[in-house]
């Protein structure tokens, strides 16, 4: 299995099990950082509990009186955990060392390695003291439902080599301890005073195990250490240990397969194009490291780490479509119930909640427009999974999202809903460009489901409402002028008395003069109270009319023209704001480049998806910040939807009905591909699985087809369309 490795070990890393996260430095500290809890969203997490602040392992030579806490010279990250090298990091102390460390995926633990090797032409004495560091609290917003952190944690010893701490206020545990073979003795010491390299915050306790080793020269040796924990029992916690140390081998091996069986699914391969399959490759496994499995909530992917490992309305609305492009219905399906059931929990009128803790607690009832995504969403998901018990279970709340849409959020009745959407700058609650869109996107996709689900009068409703919003976005928010759609509708009366908060937002991101632009922009409009558009920050989301196709053709054209310039588009792909310029993110980009590829600018859509990817590795090896180049989450969910969207549902063409047993295959190939081969292996739709081998050349296209579920496959290309349903189908167009 491939690697990606960093010389440059400080940014943030992540060892991900479904159950455990473990976020720390590339040189292999714990240091305290974060906002949601202050200074600790790094250290090892059982969410919805911290369990450590972090481990440490110090040497000491007495022979050369020298004594270092080991700190990693190289990191290097695998798809199933981390590892770190270390040489001189150990001071003058004539050995090496690596540690290696995963998370099994199914248990409430992690397993760490290290291997230490004399390099000296003589015997080496070392003095080993491994050093935890507990601190037993709750995820972030959990004193909202009066779960508070306990005043301390004590340990105490369970064997010669293992301690166990609880929190003093809940049944919240850790255990730590080291396998160390053919090490006589070791020594245990607990004290709320001990630390190791680094004074962590917390109201913890500190556990060191140490014990002495001979090396001779050239000689190596191995001790593993374990971290278990639990937010029920002492028994569970125990048994979690038990476990790791006696089938952390088997754990492993699983670990493996895990992830190679993820690789296997949408398997992208490109001729020419490496770095960009193996991105793809990194782009599934960093999804894997988000997913959080909380036994009392469900299982879920979260939006990023390590700032947001918690559930999001919006950013699930985008991730779940990637995650049907690349097969993974299990998870997708996993996500939505949550989602579903807490929103319903939560709010009870189909309004979907926008941030939920693993704690269960929701942060934000939900912005407007994540209501209307999650509607398209579920239909999305339905055409790649065939799923009716999924849509059944789903519709409802569906149909209650449209009504809350419609009405309280729409009092005045255009068919623009109100609200916060995806840009959460505060005074921007207005009706929102992304809101109008996705709502749009949303009543299509509701007469979709109500003629899978035998609702005819619906979808006859549903269809005609979709048409009349559609109209209006392209009549109300199309600026002329300016040949680009509005960031929101408003009249005047609304705008003005934002401006000084608009203005000091802009100041902010290093704009001067904006008070002057928005000035001269009131200025040409005299009707106070008639509803318009504004165009106000340029934000990102205006593409949103193209990226759902519900732009004219004509608009649309003009508008993406215009956003191909130096105002909108980065080194790093497409800013959040055209009048900042500031900020960039793997979803703007993404969704641009899907926006490009929906009306046929393959070529320019490809190029959005280069230029993300130039930050590939920057920070975490094997993985694209969340904010472009390098900082934000060092993981970030929505980076599927940018990823697998433009190549497998344009560049490859594949728009699935999973339900009708059958997948319209359009490709739309840049330029700089012809006359090389595009495969895409074990395609899931539905029950079926295809193979897809394409090339372009001289304006013709040569298709090779996997087809042994017997899928009806409706080829098209230039102009021309070729429907086909046996098990191997080869067609030159």
């Amino acid at each position: 299995m491939i690697k990606q490795s960093s010389r440059h070990p400080f940014p943030i890393y992540l060892t991900a099990g479904e159950y455990i996260k473990a976020v720390g430095t590339q040189d292999g500290y714990f240091p305290d950082f974060g906002h949601h809890v202050a200074g600790e969203m790094g250290g090892v997490w059982l969410h919805p509990i911290k369990l450590l602040d972090g481990f440490w392992l110090r040497l000491t030579d007495h022979r050369r009186n020298i004594s270092v806490w080991s700190k990693a010279d190289e990191f290097i990250n695998h798809p199933w955990g981390a590892e770190f090298r270390y040489d001189h990091g150990l001071g003058h102390i004539p050995v090496s060392m690596k540690r290696v460390q995963f998370a099994p995926d199914e248990e409430k633990g992690m397993v760490v390695r290290y291997e230490i090797v004399n390099y000296a032409a003589e015997e080496t004495v070392l003095e080993l003291e491994m050093l935890f560091r507990s601190d037993l609290r709750p995820v972030w917003y959990s004193e909202q439902i009066g779960i508070e952190d306990g005043e301390e944690d004590r340990f105490e010893a369970v064997s010669e080599s293992a301690l166990i701490a609880k929190d003093s206020g809940s049944e919240w545990y850790v255990m730590v301890g080291a396998e160390m073979p053919g090490i006589g003795s070791v020594q245990m010491t607990t004290d709320r005073s001990l630390f190791g390299p680094e004074r962590t915050a917390g109201g913890g306790s500190g556990a060191s195990l140490t014990a002495s080793l001979k090396l001779a020269p050239g000689e190596t040796f191995a001790f593993h250490a374990f971290i278990a924990g639990s937010y029920t029992s002492r028994d569970e916690c125990i048994a979690t240990f038990d476990r790791l140390k006696q089938e952390h081998e088997r754990l492993f091996e699983q670990k493996l397969r895990l992830l190679e069986s993820i690789d296997r699914k949408s398997k992208l391969s490109i001729e020419g194009e490496d770095e960009l399959n193996e991105i793809f490759s990194w782009t599934k496994w960093n999804t894997q490291w988000l997913v959080q499995k909380v036994d009392f909530i469900g299982r879920g992917l979260t939006a990023g780490s390590p700032h947001y490992p918690w559930w999001f309305g919006c950013d699930n609305s985008y991730t779940v479509q990637g995650l049907a492009v690349v097969g993974d219905f299990r998870l997708a399906k996993d996500t939505v119930d949550i989602l579903r059931s807490i929103s319903q929990e939560a709010n009870g009128n189909g309004r979907i909640v926008h941030e939920i803790t693993t704690m269960g607690v929701v942060a934000n009832p939900g912005n407007t427009q994540e209501t209307a995504h999650f509607i398209t969403m579920i239909w999305d998901l339905f055409t790649w999974t065939g799923d009716l018990e999924m849509l059944r279970e789903n519709y409802n709340i569906c149909v209650q999202g449209m009504d809350w849409l419609l009405h309280e959020m729409d009092p005045d009745g255009d068919l623009f809903p109100s609200g916060y959407g995806i840009i959460e700058i505060s005074g921007l609650n207005m009706e929102l460009i992304d809101t109008a869109v996705y709502s749009a996107q949303a009543a299509g996709a509701l007469a979709s489901m109500s003629v899978a689900l035998g609702e005819r009068q619906r979808a006859e409703a549903y269809e005609a409402l979709a048409d009349r919003m559609k109209k209006a976005i392209n009549r109300v928010y199309w600026s002329e002028q300016d040949g680009l759609y509005a960031d929101a509708v408003a009249p005047k009366s609304d705008i003005v008395p934002k401006v000084d908060h608009l203005v000091s937002v802009a100041e902010k991101h290093g704009v001067q003069g904006y008070r002057d632009v928005l000035n001269r922009v009131l200025g040409r409009v005299q009707d106070e109270q008639e509803d318009r558009g504004w165009l106000l920050n340029k934000n990102w989301v205006i593409v949103t009319p193209m990226e759902t196709g519900i732009a004219e053709r004509e608009k649309a054209v003009r508008a993406l023209g215009n956003m191909r310039t130096e105002e909108f588009i980065g080194p790093y792909g497409t800013y959040l704001s055209g009048v900042y310029r500031t900020e960039t993110m793997t979803i703007s980009t993404g969704v641009h480049a899907v926006a490009e590829a929906v009306y046929g600018f393959a070529d320019e859509s490809l190029d959005l998806l280069r230029r993300m990817m130039r930050t590939f590795s920057m920070a975490l090896p094997g993985s694209m910040n969340e904010m472009s180049p390098d900082y934000g989450c060092a993981v970030q969910a929505w980076t599927l939807y940018a990823m697998a969207v433009p190549l497998i549902r344009h560049f490859f063409g594949v728009k699935p009905h999973a339900h009708l047993n059958t997948v319209h295959i359009a490709p739309l190939i840049p330029s700089v591909w012809d006359g090389k081969k595009m495969t895409l292996q074990q395609l899931h739709i539905g029950q079926a699985v295809i193979d897809l081998e394409l090339r372009s050349e001289a304006g013709r296209l040569h298709a090779d087809i996997a087809n042994p579920g017997g899928l009806k496959v409706i080829l098209e290309w230039a102009g021309q369309t070729v429907i086909r349903d046996e098990p191997h189908i080869r067609v030159t167009l």
